[in-house]
């Protein structure tokens, strides 16, 4: 099975005017860090510090600079901000633990429109790194999904309804989140580079994404189609269903070869797509959102958009 769709498919991938809306403002959110003690914090710079604990001979402390005078999206100015922060607490030295980097949409349908794209590359990451603590959440009530996650040792990704989470109280209606962790070097321009080898790798691996995805759909149509109470009526049921974890015609066409009351897997995947409406993308999609975060990145980082991340 190919990680992309032929050129024929085009047509039926993502459209380029959404994929060319795709745009993300990146900036830092938080960072961890270990110091020694803390004993006392200025009044200014205390709301900066979201948790503080200590333990033996050191002080941990999650930090938030932005909340000193507000959201910075310039790495200049928040590094005199976080120099602002330590100083407030007498902290000369310390060792970076972690910093959450995060890339805001103040489009109020950005989440919705761009919820199964970003499934696709957390899904891409997680298959290329074999993350294994991997969830998406949805609200109690109305079951719409609110985040996708994935978590190691290393690295977290997760892309949430920052409207939801926030219940409209912060200016971003969605957040893309990369968390660096278990970091041994305090240059957070430098650390973040990371996450550039971690996309490109990740893009070479949609293939296995699919792979992943039809195993698990294949095992739970197969244990789930005649299950009372009853899950879903027939395949087609089935496939609308879980539409969200099927991301281009390849895939699909693979995913029905699997079932035998499928007699053309080619022509059951056209009719549904014509029929349905699902939602297919290209690699040319996921190489579109990773540019358009590192164009972010390097928005931030600094102050202007070079020309290696611009849009094509």
């Amino acid at each position: 099975m190919k990680g992309d769709c032929t050129p024929k498919e085009r047509k039926e991938n993502m459209n380029v005017n959404k994929r060319n809306n795709y745009h993300l403002t990146g900036s830092i959110h938080t960072l961890s860090l270990s110091s020694e003690h803390v004993t006392d914090i200025d009044e200014q710079v205390a709301p900066c510090f979201d948790t503080l604990s200590n333990r033996e001979n050191l002080s941990y402390s999650k930090i938030n600079p932005n909340k000193l005078t507000g959201d910075i999206f310039s790495y200049d100015e928040f590094k005199t901000a976080l120099d602002t922060v330590l100083a407030g607490a007498g902290i000369e030295s310390y060792n970076l633990r972690r910093f959450d980097m995060r890339f805001d949409s103040f489009n109020p349908e950005h989440y919705r429109d761009y919820a199964k794209l970003n499934r696709y590359l957390i899904s891409a990451l997680a298959v290329t790194y074999n993350v294994k603590n991997c969830y998406d959440s949805r609200n109690l009530f109305t079951q719409k999904q609110v985040s996708v996650a994935i978590k190691n040792k290393r690295f977290e990704c997760e892309n949430y309804d920052k409207a939801e989470e926030s219940n409209g109280r912060d200016p971003a209606f969605a957040r893309l989140e990369l968390r660096s962790k278990s970091l041994t070097d305090n240059d957070i321009e430098k650390q973040f580079q990371g996450w550039y080898l971690r996309l490109d790798k990740a893009l070479n691996n949609l293939d296995k994404v699919h792979q992943r995805y039809n195993d698990e759909l294949e095992r739970i149509y197969k244990e789930e189609k005649d299950s009372f109470p009853v899950k879903f009526r027939s395949l087609t049921d089935f496939l609308i269903q879980y539409q969200n974890c099927i991301f281009c015609k390849a895939q699909m066409v693979d995913l029905l070869s699997r079932f035998d009351e499928v007699k053309d897997p080619e022509t059951r995947a056209k009719n549904h797509k014509k029929r349905y409406g699902i939602e297919y993308f290209s690699k040319k999609d996921l190489e579109h959102a990773v540019s358009e975060i590192k164009r972010a990145s390097e928005k931030f980082f600094k102050g202007t958009d070079l020309t290696l991340f611009e849009k094509k």
